[in-house]
């Protein structure tokens, strides 16, 4: 079988990706598309920096995946996502808390009037950001564009791991994460076997997005024993989950 990545950057995993697939990096410069038959497609989004954000690519992307299916009409897309505007709608923090609020902190749409008096330690997410940009506890920070953020309670964090769930089935080992700070970002520190609320918890998180083929769920242990979700990972990156463990989890994708 012959596999495609699209990427708008050479993000982490991309390495361990291209052991299985022909990898095509958006922002190296104009990419035509080519003739060859492939029988998955993977549309990696990056949103570290407004530089790499899919949108900036819409063109580009749409134009690789007209040509994917036109060559194989029966052309798998990992996740079920071949738009710009899919990726954005599932991406986007706010949408994703109308999705899976139920297991989240309290979250509130940001806006120059809210009242944000419920709480008790508020952290500022920009509803477009991955690892770690866009994320702080400083209102300021916020007053370019209001609408762009979420706000949320904070958690009281004993432990958070990273999880990652392949095709309905959650992999057993899970990446212990230093949780974020101010001036830190969230990075795998070690590894560990999962438990098995841990995992039944990650199981029914994803009976609210059942198409999704390849996800990483940032779950946290509070203080208290109770799990809550900080994100969904869509396109999540394991280049650390494969220097701490030497697992490539690419394998287990392209297996699948």
């Amino acid at each position: 079988m012959k596999h495609l990545v699209i990427a708008v950057s050479a993000e982490s995993s991309i390495q361990l990706l291209s052991l299985f697939a022909d990898v095509l990096l958006l922002d190296k410069g104009p990419v035509k598309a080519s003739d060859i038959f492939y029988d998955t497609v993977y549309i990696r989004s990056h949103f570290g920096q407004q530089s790499t954000l899919p949108q900036n690519f819409r063109d580009e992307i749409d134009s690789l995946v007209l040509r994917a299916i036109n060559i194989n009409p029966n052309v798998k897309f990992i996740d079920g996502m071949d738009t710009v505007d899919a990726i954005l709608a599932f991406e986007d923090k706010w949408l994703q808390y109308k999705t899976f609020g139920k297991f989240m902190p309290l979250t509130e749409l940001f806006h120059s009037n809210l009242d944000i008096s419920n709480f008790t330690r508020p952290v500022y997410k920009n509803r477009l950001s991955s690892n770690g940009s866009g994320v702080t506890w400083d209102k300021e920070r916020t007053s370019v564009s209001p609408r762009s953020w979420i706000v949320q309670e904070t958690l009281d964090i004993q432990e958070e791991l990273r999880v990652y769930v392949m095709f309905g089935e959650v992999f057993n080992i899970g990446a212990v994460r230093q949780s974020m700070t101010e001036g830190s970002k969230a990075q795998g520190v070690s590894y560990r076997s999962l438990t098995k609320d841990e995992i039944q918890f990650s199981l029914r998180l994803m009976q609210k997005a059942p198409g999704l083929d390849i996800v990483g769920l940032d779950i946290a242990r509070t203080s208290s024993g109770e799990l809550r979700l900080i994100e969904v990972n869509r396109s999540p990156g394991f280049a650390k989950f494969h220097e701490l463990t030497s697992i490539n989890l690419a394998d287990i994708i392209y297996e699948k």
